[in-house]
């Protein structure tokens, strides 16, 4: 530094020292070396990470306030240049597929410096270590689980059934990814009638948890039968949404089933542990939901075999039935018949031996009348002395009061008929003689 620029002026004793800037930059930053001559293990939280085109990064080294919504309590600088990033990216990723992002709980090896021209302190980070990044994470998604299944949250996504066939089915993903993609493809592979409901959201960085967790709101409002959580593989940081509690909850407290094909082998992510089913990969999860289908489908084509056969065994023992019965039918018309036929032959018989008989016995009986008829003839009665009086409309003269002085009579007699007239007419008395 130029000696100029730092200049000390002394004043009378028990007065103040006066220091120019460039002095109290360089007092500043001989102190801090001094304070601080090796390097330190310092712990924070990542925020505001950014990369910069000369390959260094900055971020800032914050420790959270123990209130949510309030301010974080401290925060430095960090600067990570180009050298060392290269260093500190592989470390993490052999480690356990992590990387630089906000949000991440890190333990940095770093220096304390002092930058006079832009009097910044701030920390130079060299180095990192991994497992306790790792063990915070663990110890995060350990907590997390712990209150889910204390909430009864584990298995609530399980109770909702799959409906079959899940035909219609909700996606969320970000659209146009190799995941979305692949998911896809399947379904379109299968030749199966799907319906998708497409959600585009981001799957990692800042804020993804809560675009997540609103995209699956949003599809569950149009009641798919099913919806797919999906995303490629990436490191531990990249895939910290899917650890996150407003997405775990979500998808517990969801009343449509969500199964996940998120694309890493190695742990489970807590959105699996509480999603309905849970696949490797987003290939994996369309495959298994083509499977139910498919299974479904096969089902119906054996239920379909079954019943032709039942039909067809129906049809013939109904075949084997009616041949017996018209058999049996056959049998006993033929014995009726020939019973018929024998009585029919008596008859016969009979008829043919009876008729003269009852001949003999109408001719009879027709002579008797015949000869009643005779006696009630009026010829003879007139013969045996009877006669017959009329009057000259022909009408029968029965009584007295049937005419009167005057009337011409014709009185018919044994050998003829007698014309008079009636000069009187007396009643008999019902007290006299005749």
């Amino acid at each position: 530094m130029d000696p100029s620029s730092s200049r000390l002026v002394n004043f009378p004793a028990g007065d103040l020292p006066v220091l120019t800037v460039g002095a109290l930059g360089v007092l500043v930053k001989d102190g801090l070396d001094g304070l601080f001559p090796e390097d330190l293990w310092v712990e924070g939280q990542v925020s505001n990470y950014r990369e910069a085109r000369s390959g260094h990064a900055y971020f800032d080294l914050v420790e959270p306030s123990e209130v949510p919504g309030k301010a974080v309590a401290a925060k430095f600088s960090v600067a990570l240049f180009k050298n060392s990033r290269a260093v500190v990216d592989r470390t993490l990723a052999e480690a356990g597929g992590l990387s630089l992002v906000d949000d991440l709980q890190l333990r940095i090896r770093a220096r304390l410096d002092f930058y006079p021209p832009n009097g910044r302190l701030q920390l130079i980070m060299n180095g990192v270590d991994p497992t306790f990044t790792l063990g915070r994470l663990a110890a995060e998604r350990e907590r997390l689980l712990r209150q889910l299944a204390k909430d009864d949250l584990l298995t609530a996504n399980r109770a909702n059934p799959i409906p079959v066939p899940p035909l219609c089915i909700g996606l969320v993903t970000s659209v146009g990814s190799a995941a979305h993609a692949d998911f896809i493809q399947e379904l379109v592979r299968s030749g199966l009638p799907f319906t998708v409901l497409e959600h585009d959201t981001r799957v990692q960085g800042d804020g993804a948890a809560a675009d997540l967790s609103e995209a699956l709101h949003v599809l569950a409002t149009h009641r798919p039968d099913v919806i797919a959580l999906v995303r490629g593989g990436g490191s531990a940081s990249d895939l910290a949404a899917f650890d996150a509690e407003v997405l775990a909850r979500t998808i517990a407290t969801l009343d449509v089933p969500v199964v996940t094909g998120i694309g890493h082998e190695v742990d489970r992510a807590v959105a699996d542990e509480v999603a309905h089913t849970v696949l490797k990969t987003p290939t994996a999860c369309a495959t298994a939901i083509v499977e139910q289908v498919r299974a479904f489908a096969d089902a119906v084509a054996g239920l379909q075999v079954a019943i032709a056969e039942r039909v067809t065994g129906v049809v013939d023992r109904a075949g084997l039935l009616v041949d017996d019965l018209a058999r049996r039918t056959a049998a006993a018309a033929n014995t009726v018949l020939d019973r018929r036929a024998d009585r029919l032959v008596d008859l016969g018989g009979r008829l043919r031996r009876e008729p003269l008989g009852v001949l003999d016995r109408q001719v009879e009986r027709l002579d008797g009348m015949a000869g009643r008829l005779r006696a009630l003839d009026p010829a003879r009665i007139v013969a045996r002395g009877w006669s017959i009086t009329r009057r000259a409309d022909g009408s029968l003269v029965r009584s007295v009061s049937d005419v009167s002085p005057g009337d011409p009579l014709v009185t018919r007699v044994a050998g003829g008929t007698v014309t008079s007239t009636v000069d009187t007419t007396s009643a008999d008395d019902p007290g006299g003689t005749r």
